[in-house]
This record gives structure tokens, sequence and C-alpha cells, in this order.
């Protein structure tokens, strides 16, 4: 039943839920009321048997020597009910002489005192009856002579009264439970137009519309639904902003260089001297290389956003950056950049391994593309309680003071850059960062020369870390010159 009404509308459930409990009231209401009726009906039936014994009573007399009744067609009118039932009456003294009457019709059990009575029942020629038996002492010359005055009649009155009174009751319930069912239905109805318009309101909004809900025009119960559909299209809208204020960046920057490859093609088709081509060619490579490291990183971007929703995973750090630096050692020692690695046995840290990648990745194509020639650079990885602090140093030229807040924006370089870099790479790192709900801190080593990024991590339990590490290890370093 509860899968049936989940399934349903919520204005057929509410009213059902409300009718089935009014429904079984209905059906014990009417049980006690076939009771009720049946003891009404017996009452009623018992009130007429004793009314005729009595009006036959008042009939015997002692007369001429001897008890006379006479059964007056009053006593027997009381039960001409249109119910066809069959009455039968017996007046006798108490020492079994036969007055008027039926001889057929049985005694109660057990005596009766004066101006007693009792009901019984009773059999009279194969029908079912109830009787009654009334005792009243009548005066004669030397005294007085009790009678038994008994009549009984059939159930058919009684019957047809019992399921009138109960038909009757039945109906007049049935109809209230009706116009409460009318009545709930209009009030639900009317309760749930605030629901209904909020529906209206989400199905007339287009895409681009994500403002929120008006949490108050709704009732009480509902708000927290309409709060939580708030606070989720809040936090799309802030997602959708950001991708619109990366795409009208990212196409700013992509159109800025393909601009100058159309001019730089378009010369090098002019030129005749062989010098110039050349010259020509190698600026689009280069521009080629740098726009292809451009969208290499805006897909990057795309995979971290993907990624968000993902539980983090347990990740050794030192050798994921084993791995990373390795690779990087070719075009460190290109660039003229000393690349070092400093790691303790072995570091864990919760983070997906994508995304761990990706963050160094960043950081040490970073510090090769600014930290300058001659300059000397190291990956450190150290654990401190309950984090994993993993930083790049470089003793290069590095940004000004003022550069520090803007680096993590997206396609914002140092004043002192003079690479031609997207601007990419430290807001990747900050995405990243912000997803596995760590730190970033970007700083000046001491002595003021060069550039240090900073990230903390959510280290893994011990007790985990325990059962993947293999035993302590010295620290290492792998250099790159």
């Amino acid at each position: 039943m509860p899968r049936l009404l989940s399934r349903g509308g919520l204005r057929l459930n509410l009213l059902l839920w409300v009718m089935i409990p009014i429904a079984g009231l209905l059906a014990l209401s009417l049980w006690l009321s076939f009771g009720a009726a049946r003891r009404q009906a017996t009452l009623l039936n018992e009130q007429r048997l004793l009314s005729s014994a009595r009006v036959i009573a008042e009939q015997v007399r002692y007369d001429a020597g001897r008890i006379r009744a006479v059964v007056p067609p009053a006593a027997l009118e009381l039960f001409d009910s249109g119910g066809h039932d069959e009455v039968a009456y017996r007046v006798e003294t108490l020492d079994g002489h036969l007055i008027v009457g039926f001889p057929e019709l049985p005694l109660p059990a057990g005596p009766i005192r004066d101006f007693e009575y009792r009901f019984y029942p009773a059999s009279f020629r194969d029908e079912t009856m109830t009787a009654v038996a009334f005792r009243q002492p009548i005066a004669t010359p030397t005294g007085s002579t009790p009678v038994l005055v008994l009549i009984g009649s059939t159930l058919n009155s009684s019957k047809a009264m019992e399921t009138q009174l109960w038909f009757s009751g039945f109906v007049e319930q049935s109809a209230v439970v009706l116009l409460t069912a009318v009545l709930i239905w209009i009030g639900i109805s009317r309760e749930l137009r605030p629901l209904l318009a909020l529906r209206e309101a989400v199905l007339a909004r287009t895409s681009s519309q994500l403002e929120p809900f008006d949490a108050n025009a709704i009732q009480y119960e509902l708000r927290p639904l309409v709060e939580a559909i708030n606070s989720h299209m809040a936090r799309l809208l802030d997602v959708v902003g950001r991708q619109r204020r990366f795409l009208d960046a990212a196409a700013h920057q992509l159109r800025t260089p393909l601009a100058v490859m159309k001019m730089q093609v378009a010369y090098a088709v002019r030129t005749r001297d062989e010098k110039e081509l050349r010259e020509a060619l190698n600026a689009v490579g280069s521009d080629l290389e740098s726009m292809s490291r451009m969208t290499l990183q805006l897909l990057a971007l795309a995979r971290v956003e993907n990624i968000r929703a993902l539980p983090p995973q347990m990740v050794d750090l030192r050798a994921v950056a084993r791995e990373i630096v390795a690779g990087a050692v070719p075009r460190a020692l290109d660039h003229e950049v000393d690349l070092g690695l400093e790691a303790a046995s072995p570091s864990w840290a919760m983070i997906r391994e994508r995304l761990l990648r990706e963050l160094l990745t960043n950081l040490v194509d970073n510090v090769i593309a600014h930290a300058g020639r001659g300059a000397s650079a190291v990956l450190r990885i150290e654990r401190e309680d309950d984090q994993v602090t993993l930083s790049v140093e470089d003793d290069g030229r590095g940004p000004g003071m003022d550069d520090l807040s803007i680096l993590t924006s997206r396609f914002q370089r140092g004043g002192n850059s003079t690479n031609s870099g997207s601007g990419l790479g430290l807001s990747i790192v900050a995405e990243i960062v912000d997803i596995c709900d760590g730190s970033l801190h970007l700083y000046h080593p001491a002595g003021g020369r060069g550039f240090g990024v900073a990230v903390r991590l959510p280290a893994a339990p011990q007790d985990e870390v325990a059962r993947q590490s293999t035993g302590s290890v010295s620290p290492d370093r792998q250099s790159g010159s």
C-alpha cells in the first residue's frame, strides 16, 4: 500500500491517508451502530410485549364464582406494524388452569412474584418468539388469586426495525464521510496552490534563469525543500558563472595568438627572403607550442571540474612525485634548471591520483618555465600531523610582492615573468587544492629571492598508512643537473 501511494499524486495520496483511517472508523462505527440498533429494536419489542401483557391483565376479573379474561383488540393492535408477526398469548392461574389463550405457549423457567415480569425466548409452533410473563393478583371474595399473563411474538418486526435503524445510521454516517472527503479534497487543493505555483514557476524558467525562489511564498513545512533548491541553484549559478568567465577569458587568450599567427603566416606567404620566412615559421611554431600548452591546461581544468564530485583515495605522494619529476628532468635540462626531489618515506595523502598528477605536473612545469636559467628548484614532501605538505621552491627571479595575490587567478602572470605562459598553471593548482579541502600558500623563500608554493593536503589515516607501508626509507634526492 505505501508503494502504491508513493506512485500517485500528492493530492490523492493525502486524501487517501486521511480517508483510510476515517473509513476504518466508519466500519467500526457501523458495527457499533448495528449492536445499538439491535438493542434498541429489542427494547422496543419488549416494551410492546409488556404493554400488551398489562392491557390483558387489566381485563382479568373474578365473575360469577370464577376468573374470566377478555383479550381486548387494543392489546393485539400493538403488534400490527406490517411485519406480519405471529402473536400468541396465554392467561392461567398458578395451579395451571387455562383461562384463555394458547396452551402451547411455554412458561418461563422459575417462579415470578406478584407484579413482576420476565422476558424469555420461546418456541411456538416451530416459530421462534420473544415472550413476556407478567404476574398480577386478582381480587376474589376470599382474598386474591394471582394469575400469569403470557404473550409472545415472532421477531419479524424487530428484525425489520433493527435493519431500518442500522441502515438509516449507515446512510447518515456515509453522507458525513462523503462530505468530509469533499471538504478535505477542497482543502488539500487549496493548500497545494503554492506548491503548484512553484511548479509553474520552475517550468516557466529558461535554462539561463537561476535566481532563487521565494521560500516565504510557500508553507513552512515545504520551505526546507525550496531552500535546498535555492542552495543547489546558487552552486549551479556559481559554476555557470565561473565557466562563463573562464570561456570568455579563454576565448580572448586564444583569439590573440591566433590573430598573431594569422599575420605571421600571411607575412611568410608574402616574403621572398628565406631568413625572414624561417623566422616567421619559427614564431608560428613557438605560438603553436604555447597554444598547445594552453589547450592542454584548459582540458586539465575541465577534467578537474569533472572529478570534483568523486571521493578521495589514498595516494603515496612520493611515488607519484618521483614519476613526475623524472619525466620533467629533460625539460628542466633544456631550461638549465636544477630540479630535485626531497621526500620522506612514503607520504600518503587523501586525494584522487589523477588530481595529484595534474597538481604536480603544473607545479613542476611552472617552476621550469619561470625560475629562469641557472636556477635551482626543489620539490619537498613532508608529513605534519594530519596534513601532508608539498612545496616547490626555487632561487630564481620570482614574482613581485604585489603579484602574489593574483597568481592563482586564471590567465594572470607575474610582472617579472619573461615567459609567454598561459597563466593557468597555478589556477589549476588552486582549483585542485580547493576540491581536496587543502590549503595553498604562495611566498618568497628566506632571503627574499625566488618563489615558493606550499600545498597542504589531508593526510591518510595512520592505520591505513600502516597497512600500506612496507618499512622506513631514507629521504632521497633526484636531480636534473
